[in-house]
């Protein structure tokens, strides 16, 4: 047997703590008991070769016999991590705070100073020490150091019982796992007993040393190793060992931060314990006893959840409801939650932690989380091709307690109201590239031409509401911001300058119910809508969009989406059509290495390829044109493209864009009320006159991108799309052969992209380069921003009252 594991002679000592005569004939009461439960045990130990006994002698064995031999528990709780997808720690979740460890990652002297106070012949016995019960008693009839009876085993057993009886809410069970009884002591015992036949002593210490409390909430030595001094149990001085050790027998009057001198007087009995049984030198004692504790702890504290996350807790929240809503990780919510809290789980998911950071610098600096505005920013990334969400940050700090303060919330402004988020923010002009995905899918092309002009809208194409249309008997009023020129252009450049006229006319030219059918193949649904909930996936498009089917939601966006959705749409242009929902976890290992279930993203083809490529090149024209709504604010060695998008009035604005590496939605608004963001500071300049999609949310979709894309591989888009066909032709809402406006001329037959005039050779309508709309719906008429008016065209303030909302350009000559 090695020397430490030796039960080696007593040192007299007359520096050895001493125990009151209050706590010694305290502690012979229960000793006596434990005496009576040795007199029994050795009853039942020599009954096979006793003959003769009292019938009290047969009753005590009768009695063990009775009591379980099993140690029949689950396994114990133990903390879950979640991580970044670099391995680095954003939370963990608990019911106990506890990170099991095996025996060769917890100190020497750690083990050493837990048998010394607790069973110091726990080498020698078998489970049931009658030895170490009658010294115990007969030290503490000495008035020495206060002495427990139960060994560590029968210890190990106590609270592995008491841990499986809480993990299981049986009262009952706890009950009978604290009581002060013979019964308890004789079944402890028992348990003991047939547990050392089957395990290891170091298997039996290992159990104690994870299941055992440290502290008022730290379970296991490696958790209050962290806790009290921010380092492993594995790397522990004599002292910090013999500090723990002296914690167990009262882990909230023994504890060093706000019981200091129990906890000193403690150490030091576990330290001369230590010395007495050869476990250390008398120096090493004596250097750890003269320590004060104040000097040995680095605590740190530990929260579970993910306000512990810091600007990541947003994402870790959306983790977490991921995994709580998942079937797949569990039958039942509860059964997710214990495992969760429970299952020591290791949660990889798939935040970029260096691009997540740039994004909340950015939000943050922008629109400070404290800003009076109470306005809201936020950025979503998701990968193009895997939906990996890589970065989902937003300009407040995670709260999700009843003490928030001003800045400080649990909404989260990018996510669906299941995975932790409110209904979404009307995504206004965002959403057009839908409508031309629908277009392009019917047989469109990008090089139609499509007439334009204000209108009043009486019906559309609907074939899934009644009589197969959309209809409206006062109609619906759009027009187009600046001057209301009724003409003809081509597809192409109705997205780039985002006319909304003309984008009601190419959805007259397919159908309201195709578009919302796009949209839901996208993922661009309402924030409302749980599209994880199985019963609702065979739910018609009808019962998802209900009273937004309608012209103002699929034609303009006035239709509340997340921006996670919206980026995870934008991505599927980018991947040549595969769609693949926003995923954020990777990879869940349990305790035991192994991967556990859960439902991972799911990448289907939604759009055909050249559909996508299509799409993407055109959006791509849109960001790189000057003049289009994307302001040529590019990302300098990569293509990319994107759509700018202003709601009703202009209380939200966005930008969603991507490349072949990442796309990113933008959102900026105020989150809990309808307000304009004229006069709000951003990045320490105030907003004067009218805020767009290009005003706010695209130069921080810009400095992003431009930052998140360095290291990234240069990806082209598709090339200029060669084919064209005519869309089938359709009635208009008033009953025309075509899509144009009443009075505008008929439009031309399609251009190929060769006869299609170029983007720098005058071909677009510069006259109109925003995107709002008035509607009946109540938005109100868009504003072009006060910029330097293009080549050849001049500001024109009309006659109206409210003409400093209203900036128009008028084409020139000279001469005039």
């Amino acid at each position: 047997m090695p020397e430490s594991q030796q039960e080696p002679l007593v040192r007299s000592n007359p520096s050895e703590p001493t125990t009151t005569l209050t706590q010694a004939l305290t502690g012979v009461g229960g000793l006596l008991a434990v005496c009576t439960l040795a007199g029994i045990l050795l009853a039942a130990f020599f009954l096979p070769v006793v003959t003769a006994m009292s019938a009290a002698g047969k009753d005590g064995v009768n009695l063990f016999n009775s009591l379980p031999s099993e140690l029949d528990v689950a396994p114990l709780n133990e903390a879950s991590r979640v991580e970044a997808a670099d391995g680095s720690l954003l939370a963990t979740f608990y019911s106990e705070n506890r990170i099991m460890v095996p025996l060769d990652k917890i100190d020497e002297d750690l083990q050493h100073a837990v048998v010394a106070v607790e069973d110091r012949r726990f080498y020698q016995h078998n489970g049931f020490d009658p030895q170490g019960t009658f010294r115990a008693l007969a030290s503490n009839l000495a008035g020495n150091s206060l002495q427990g009876g139960s060994t560590l085993t029968q210890q190990y057993v106590k609270n592995a019982l008491l841990m499986d009886a809480f993990q299981r809410g049986d009262d009952e069970a706890i009950q009978a796992a604290t009581e002060s009884s013979l019964i308890r002591k004789l079944r402890e015992a028992k348990i003991a007993i047939s547990l050392e036949k089957k395990w290891s002593k170091d298997e039996i210490l290992n159990g104690y040393l994870n299941v055992a409390q440290f502290g008022p909430s730290q379970y296991g030595v490696e958790t209050a190793a962290q806790h009290y001094f921010s380092k492993s149990a594995a790397d522990l001085t004599p002292g910090e060992a013999a500090l723990l050790a002296g914690i167990t027998n009262s882990p909230n009057g023994n504890d060093p931060v706000k019981h200091p001198k129990n906890a000193t007087k403690r150490r030091n009995q576990v330290l001369h314990d230590m010395y007495q049984l050869g476990y250390i030198s008398q120096e090493d004692y004596e250097a750890a006893k003269n320590q004060p504790i104040e000097d040995m702890l680095k605590v740190t504290d530990f929260r579970a959840g993910c306000s512990t996350a810091g600007g990541s807790g947003f994402f870790c929240d959306y983790v977490t409801r991921t995994l709580l809503n998942d079937p797949a990780f569990g039958k039942t919510k509860e059964d997710r939650r214990k495992l969760l809290y429970g299952g020591g789980l290791t949660i990889k998911t798939t935040l970029d932690p260096a691009r997540q950071k740039m994004a909340e610098d950015i939000v943050n600096r922008k629109v400070p989380a404290d800003s009076e505005s109470g306005f809201g920013h936020a950025i979503v990334s998701v990968e193009p091709g895997t939906g990996n969400i890589r970065v989902m940050a937003q300009n407040r700090k995670f709260n999700p307690y009843k003490d928030a303060k001003p800045g400080e919330t649990s909404l989260n402004y990018t996510a669906p109201s299941y995975l932790g988020g409110g209904n979404g923010f009307p995504v206004g002009s965002t959403f057009k590239p839908f409508v031309l995905t629908t277009f392009l899918t019917d047989g469109g092309s990008i090089w139609d031409t499509v007439g334009r002009g204000s209108n009043t809208f009486n019906n559309f194409p609907a074939q899934c509401l009644k009589k197969g249309r959309w209809r409206s008997s006062t109609g619906w009023r759009l027009k187009d911001a600046g001057r209301d020129i009724h003409g003809s252009m081509s597809v192409l450049d109705a997205t780039k300058f985002s006319i909304n006229t003309a984008y009601a006319n190419i959805a007259l030219r397919t159908d309201l119910c195709n578009i919302a059918n796009t949209a839901r193949a996208l993922g661009a649904v309402p924030g409302n809508w749980n599209d994880a909930d199985p019963k609702l996936k065979e739910k018609a498009v009808t019962d998802m969009f209900g009273t937004n089917l309608s012209p103002a939601s699929q034609v303009i966006g006035e239709i509340n989406i997340p921006a996670v959705n919206m980026a995870a749409a934008y991505a599927a242009f980018a991947a040549e059509g595969n769609y693949c929902k926003p995923q954020a976890i990777e990879t869940v290992v349990g305790r035991d290495g192994k991967e556990l279930p859960f439902t991972k993203s799911q990448c289907s083809q939604v759009i055909k390829p050249e559909v996508a490529n299509a799409v993407a090149w055109t959006l791509m024209q849109g960001l790189s044109d000057p003049r289009g709504t994307g302001k040529g604010k590019t990302i300098p060695g990569h293509d990319a493209g994107g759509k700018t998008g202003t709601s009703g009035r202009q209380y939200h604005t966005w930008y969603v864009g991507f490349t072949k590496n990442l796309s990113t939605a933008v959102w900026f608004g105020n989150p809990t009320a309808n307000r304009r963001p004229t006069g709000v500071e951003v990045d320490g300049q105030r907003l004067v006159g009218n805020v767009w999609g290009s005003t706010v949310s695209l130069p921080t979709w810009q400095e992003f991108m431009i930052k998140a894309h360095e290291g990234l591989p240069s990806i082209p888009f598709p090339p200029k799309p060669q084919g064209v066909q005519r869309a089938p032709q359709t009635q208009d809402s008033r009953g025309s052969s075509e899509g144009g406006d009443e009075g505008a001329p008929a439009p031309a037959p399609a251009q190929t992209p060769e006869q299609a005039p170029a983007p720098d050779q005058g071909g677009a309508p510069q006259e109109d380069t925003q995107e709002e709309a008035e509607t009946d719906v109540g938005a109100a008429a868009s504003t072009p921003a006060r910029e330097e008016a293009p080549a050849g065209y001049r500001y024109v303030y009309p006659g109206d009252p409210d003409y400093d909302d209203y900036v128009e350009y008028e084409e020139y000559y000279p001469g005039d």
